[in-house]
């Protein structure tokens, strides 16, 4: 008689085999992380209103963000910072005395005038010096002597 043995050629999966086959690919290929945006709140505005800059998908393990006017992340244009450890909030020279920045990175610009518009940055801080920027725009348009900002488009 011959033997019982499947040959080499023949592969036999279990179900319990191929369920651990299919959770290590989930495991193994990690979500797409969403891309920070910043969005204005109001999305019109008037002139001598209020706007927040409201920044979305926020990366983990973050040690702080800072706030830029325009898109040069450098210290002239330095609006103010945020530290979360400490919860400690650092002025900068383009700071105007009308913005507040909060724990979740928004900066409410108050009393907004035209020099207001333009871009704004903000830089992210994670664990490990790892930072990335994301700059918003907006721009105030006049129509009858009333002057609104559409909003902000991430660039």
């Amino acid at each position: 008689m011959g033997s019982l043995s499947v040959p080499p050629q023949t592969l036999h999966i279990t179900w319990k085999e191929l369920l651990l086959t299919a959770s290590l690919l989930i495991f193994w290929n990690p979500p797409t992380t969403a891309q920070v945006t910043i969005e204005a709140q109001p999305t019109k505005l008037s002139e001598g209103k209020d706007v927040l800059l409201l920044v979305h998908n926020l990366p983990q393990n973050l040690t702080g963000y800072s706030w830029y006017k325009g898109q040069i992340i450098d210290l002239q244009h330095y609006i103010t910072a945020y530290t979360i450890d400490t919860e400690m909030i650092v002025l900068g020279p383009a700071y105007s005395g009308r913005e507040t920045v909060y724990s979740n990175a928004s900066l409410l610009i108050q009393n907004v005038t035209k020099n207001d518009t333009g871009s704004y940055t903000i830089q992210i801080t994670k664990r490990g010096d790892e930072t990335k920027g994301v700059t918003g725009h907006f721009t105030l348009y006049r129509s009858s002597g009333r002057g609104h900002l559409p909003g902000i488009d991430p660039t």
